[in-house]
């Protein structure tokens, strides 16, 4: 190899190392970087070039600290991928109390959105550690003069032991007062102590004799008829005690309601009426026996209205359980079999359990014509109520849904009467064993 091409290695190899070294030193990159501009107060001595770290990890560098107006603005260089969200913490982080100093970022969170290319962000506060040595340093000279006596500190304690001074005056001046009042007090206890020993005695002797069976207390106990006679009677006692209680029970226990149901259908332009009773013989459970469909029926069907295919003049008998939320039946519904359920959806919201849906099945084995209609399909309706206040309520319900698809209007009233309860408060005492 000739002089020449060593030398021509030579300069190229320095040449790339040169290059190198430039490329380093240069703070030169391949990697992508998007600028955030972060505003602070006061930087605290963060040095130019500085990282970046989020969440301790680095993720960025300082491109330049200047001063804009007021403030100090910080032009951050986050590498191209890194997200950061707009409730995040921006301050001035230090690897230790004299170490390097960064730019610390707490991630926040993604709710708030992404920071983006430019966008300027508020920094934290950071305190100068000049500073707070300074504030540290004035704090310590203040308690070390309050320690001396200088302060407030020392007022306080003298204070203090002044007022403990006074204390302990006084308890011994209520001592030296409450003395003779004492000795008094042990000499009546003393007194009374005496009379519980001689009451003892006494009553030692009173058992002794209800052991040899004398007087009516040893009767009691040694005369076994007498025992059993006074058993008898306890015994007799507690079983009147049970049947008046059983007999108020009864009398008391009845609720009884009567309920009247206005229904008017405006395809038929006709309206009808349900009476009933509504009888709770226990809680939660009930019978109802009525009237369903009322209508005069020499009444002439309004002119221009469709026909009306409700059977009239029928009867209600049913066997209900209210639990929670859910009133269930079952019996007679409109002279038919049949079953139905109201449901309160907003049970336990005080403002919203007034509404109450219902649903009704019944007429199951339907065949038959009524009006030139044929009708084959078991009867489903369907509603919702609005109870108004404890009396009165309104709403809507589709009746026969499976065949007419009638609209109508319902109104009901529905109060409790005590008397009739008492009735049957008082009939069902017949049934009590004698």
């Amino acid at each position: 190899m000739s002089g020449e091409i060593k030398v021509g290695i030579f300069v190229i190899v320095g040449s790339v190392l040169f290059g190198t070294a430039i490329f380093l030193l240069g703070d030169y990159s391949f990697q992508k970087f998007y600028t955030v501009n972060a505003e602070f107060i006061d930087v605290a001595g963060l040095p130019d070039k500085s990282t970046v770290k989020l969440s301790g990890v680095e993720v960025g560098k300082i491109r330049k600290i200047y001063l804009k107006n007021d403030k100090v603005v910080v032009e951050l260089a986050i590498r191209e991928g890194v997200k950061i969200y707009r409730d995040s913490k921006f301050m001035v982080g230090s690897t230790s109390m004299i170490g390097s100093k960064f730019l610390q970022i707490n991630q926040g969170t993604p709710a708030s959105g992404r920071i983006k290319e430019g966008d300027t962000v508020t920094g934290e506060e950071a305190l100068a550690l000049e500073r707070a040595l300074a504030k540290a340093v004035t704090s310590l000279e203040g308690l070390i003069k309050d320690i001396r006596g200088e302060g407030r500190l020392a007022r306080d304690i003298n204070e203090i032991l002044t007022n403990l001074r006074e204390v302990t005056a006084n308890v011994n001046d209520l001592v030296n007062t409450s003395k003779p009042h004492a000795e008094n007090i042990i000499e009546r206890m003393d007194s009374v102590t005496a009379k519980l020993d001689a009451m003892l005695t006494r009553t030692d002797a009173i058992i002794a004799k209800v052991d040899r069976g004398e007087g009516v207390a040893g009767a009691l106990i040694s005369d076994q008829k007498m025992k059993s006679d006074v058993s008898e009677a306890v015994t007799n006692l507690k079983d009147a005690s049970a049947s008046v209680k059983d007999a108020l029970g009864r009398v008391t226990g009845f609720h009884t309601y009567l309920k009247w149901d206005y229904k008017y259908e405006p395809l038929a332009r006709a309206s009808k009426n349900n009476f009933g009773l509504k009888i709770y013989p226990r809680e939660n459970r009930y019978y109802y026996l009525g009237a369903a469909n009322m209508v005069n029926t020499k009444n002439t069907p309004k002119s221009g209205g469709a026909l009306d295919y409700e059977v009239v003049n029928t009867i209600d008998a049913q066997l209900g359980w209210d639990v929670k939320a859910f009133d269930l039946y079952a019996g007679v519904l409109r002279g038919s079999g049949g079953f139905g359920a109201r449901w309160k959806p907003f049970y336990h919201n005080s403002k919203w359990d007034r509404l109450t849906v219902l649903v009704e099945a019944s007429e199951f084995g339907r065949n038959r014509e009524v009006r030139g209609r044929h009708f084959n399909d078991a009867r489903y309706d369907a509603g919702v109520d609005v109870a108004l206040n404890k009396y009165v309520s309104a709403g809507v319900r589709i009746n026969d849904m499976a065949e007419t698809k009638r609209l109508n209007y319902t109104t009901r009233l529905i109060f409790e009467d005590k008397d009739i309860s008492y009735l049957f408060g008082f009939a069902s005492l017949g049934s009590l064993k004698k």
